[in-house]
């Protein structure tokens, strides 16, 4: 029996993000991971660049245009629906990725697990329990219950990024997560009194965010405009943590071009068009039967109809109803908006949403019914092998595009008191936290083997001489003041680039260069079977880089190990390991473009370039000075070079260096590859990454 279970990290974040969705790893629900999204110490700024959505003509959509959100995840909610057998509350057209987990092992142990307020935790996973709500209805396109609790994971919350101020972030879910009445007795009601918006800026803010996390999200000052049609007065001003959208929002003004919204209100905006949850659907909220907008909900906005007793919404396909509903609705979905200060959230990339996905979802969604298939629900990635087209613009003619996950964690940013400049700027990328109170708590911590966790985030210290290569001031390498003293490190998420798929199963390497070793401690003749290199990943780093759950989805690979392309050098048996690094074959052999890179040498392949992390340069790795590739490293591959005491590896550029260097060779980044089985393994996405 698969299963599909949310580990709390945070990371996003151990995170993805141990992350209570983020401290340790982060990862999505099995799809989409973790529990809560721990930002990082208020001084610390998200290292992902946002950006305002992006809007482009496009007469293929209804409302001509189509737009890109970037989206991240934040907090986390109750989402996915554990159930022990095949079978579906709601019709199957309504269930989106990763709505169920079907789990009946997992469903017994939250039948039997002691519940306080109807939450508990799971092997480290949070769940909530919920019977028939009061009134619930048996009619169609709802929610079907009978007298039984049913039991919904946390996932993290998806937003879109609606607008970007500085560091002042206004995020709209991608998802309808709750359904709530706008007030819960019919009535002349604004805003500013309705029970809904107490409920968000209490119930949902308190469960939604941690307080951690709270500490990022913005008091906001938010008008509450006339209606447009009416006039209709809406109240006054308030001040909300959470808040919904108002109508002016949605339509007619430049505030809703610039979110993605079309101007007119009669217009079938894809970019208006959400779903709820799978709990949201619990909790009551309808969901549409029309073929073409097949599981769409309908959502509330802030602003009174025709009158103080209505409220405005969005249907299903996208159109502004202006004369409004009853205040008292009890099947409308509720889209949550925050805003967030970007210097104090740990936001985690999601990747983009664009209307064009939304419509052609809509579209296909027929076929979605007719293809139901209860695993792609319960793992539904968007995951893809490489994608390669021809590009003139990079040097080896192609452009590669790779899906990214996250899974594990590994030390990685360095966290300083103050100046940095143990690297020269062009090789600083995101990768240094200045942040002088948290420094001097990691001064003063309790560690254990170099390890420890400070407010739910993990950390590694380390002395220059801890380093495979340290120097005061070797050229293009990190300098160390002095012996001494320790250097502090923060785990984070592990990123991986997606090289291939088979099934459930994942070839995955990392995306940065995550540490520095020779491929063998001594100058001699060695093959990858008997290297202190393979050593180190299948023990060191597989033991740091994950949990024990978490190696328990690592797949044994097994692996060829064929002779040098170009100088026939043999390069041993086949081995098992669980961690291992990339052949040459599969760099610019016959299994390379398959992966992503130029099939063939003598070529500078962008699709090749690396660039290591803070840590891995502090550990020795070496970085480029030349410019057009700053800060890139070089990476050995398991294949020798013209002879069993060198190994050959990929520069700076991106070139293969097939006759190798020697075996001791202490300064070239480690590049990491595993196989992890997609369908149990708890990973958040992590977007694309191109060449």
């Amino acid at each position: 029996m698969l299963k599909n279970r949310v580990k709390p990290l945070i990371i996003f974040l151990d995170l993805l993000l141990c992350f209570t969705i983020c401290s340790c790893t982060i990862q999505e629900n099995k799809n989409n991971s973790d529990s809560s999204t721990k930002p990082e110490d208020s001084k610390q700024k998200t290292s992902i660049i946002l950006s305002d959505p992006d809007v482009k003509k496009d007469d293929k959509l209804p409302s001509g245009t189509i737009t890109t959100w970037q989206c991240v995840y934040y907090g986390s909610y109750p989402t996915a629906e554990v159930v022990d057998k095949d079978s579906l509350a709601v019709e199957e057209y309504a269930v989106s990725d990763s709505d169920v987990l079907q789990d009946e092992e997992l469903y017994k142990e939250l039948v039997s697990a002691s519940w306080e307020k109807d939450e508990t935790t799971v092997n480290g996973y949070k769940y909530r329990r919920l019977k028939a709500p009061a009134g619930y209805s048996e009619s169609e396109q709802h929610y079907k219950w009978d007298d039984s609790y049913r039991y919904f994971r946390y996932d993290p919350i998806k937003w879109r990024v609606i607008k970007v101020d500085n560091d002042n972030i206004t995020l709209a879910a991608d998802r309808l997560l709750e359904c709530v009445p706008y007030n819960e007795n019919a009535a002349d009601i604004y805003w500013e009194n309705c029970t809904l918006r107490s409920f968000l800026n209490n119930e949902f803010y308190n469960t939604a965010f941690s307080e951690e996390e709270q500490k990022a999200v913005i008091k906001s000052r938010i008008e509450n405009t006339d209606n447009y049609y009416f006039g209709t007065e809406c109240g006054n001003d308030t001040e909300d943590h959470v808040y919904i959208f108002t109508e002016q929002d949605v339509f007619n003004t430049d505030t809703a071009e610039d979110y993605g919204f079309t101007k007119s209100d009669g217009i079938s905006d894809t970019a208006r068009r959400f779903k709820p949850t799978m709990y949201a659907m619990a909790r009551g909220a309808w969901y549409s039967p029309v073929e073409t907008n097949y599981g769409n909900g309908f959502w509330l906005l802030r602003t009174c109809g025709y009158t103080p007793s209505n409220v405005n919404y969005v249907c299903d396909f996208g159109s502004v109803y202006n004369r409004g509903t009853y205040v008292n609705v009890k099947d409308a979905g509720i889209l949550p908006v925050i805003r967030v200060d970007k210097s104090k959230a740990n936001l985690i990339d999601a990747g983009t949403v664009t209307s064009a996905d939304i419509f052609k979802g809509e579209r296909n969604s027929e076929k979605q019914q007719n293809d139901y298939d209860p695993d792609k629900i319960k793992k539904a990635y968007s995951f893809s092998e490489p994608v390669i087209v021809k590009d003139d613009v990079y040097s080896s003619g192609l452009k590669t595009t790779w899906s990214c996950l996250y899974y594990g964690s590994y030390p990685t940013k360095e966290v300083v008191s103050e100046k940095f400049g143990a690297v020269q700027e062009c090789a600083v990328d995101d990768d240094v936290i200045i942040d002088h109170e948290l420094y001097q708590k990691l001064v003063s911590a309790k560690w254990n083997d170099n390890i420890t966790i400070l407010d739910n985030e993990k950390y590694y210290r380390m002395k220059a001489s801890d380093a495979v290569r340290s120097s005061k001031d070797s050229p293009q390498h990190y300098k160390w003041d002095d012996e001494d003293s320790y250097h502090y490190f923060k785990y984070e998420p592990i990123k991986w680039r997606v090289l291939e798929l088979n099934g459930n199963e994942g070839m995955l390497v990392a995306d940065r260069e995550m540490d520095c070793c020779p491929y063998n401690d001594e100058s001699k003749n060695v093959q990858w079977k008997d290297c202190t290199l393979r050593k180190f990943l299948n023990t060191d780093f597989y033991n740091m880089a994950f949990t024990e759950d978490e190696r328990e989805h690592i797949i044994t690979s097994q692996n060829d190990n064929p002779d040098n392309i170009y100088y026939g050098t043999d390069c041993g048996e086949e081995t098992e390991d669980k961690v291992f690094i990339l052949s040459s074959d599969e760099v610019y052999g016959s299994t390379a473009a398959i992966h992503g890179f130029y099939p063939g040498g003598g070529v500078d392949d962008p699709a090749r370039r690396f660039r290591p992390t803070m840590f891995a340069k502090a550990r020795g790795t070496w970085y480029s000075p030349v410019k057009g590739y700053e800060g890139n490293g070089f990476w050995f591959m398991r294949t020798n070079g013209y002879s069993l005491s060198s190994a050959s590896y990929i520069c700076d550029f991106g070139y293969i260096y097939n006759s190798g260097t020697n075996v001791a060779c202490n300064d070239s980044g480690v590049l990491p590859v595993i196989r992890l089985d997609l369908s149990k393994a708890d990973i958040i996405e992590a977007g694309n990454v191109t060449s």
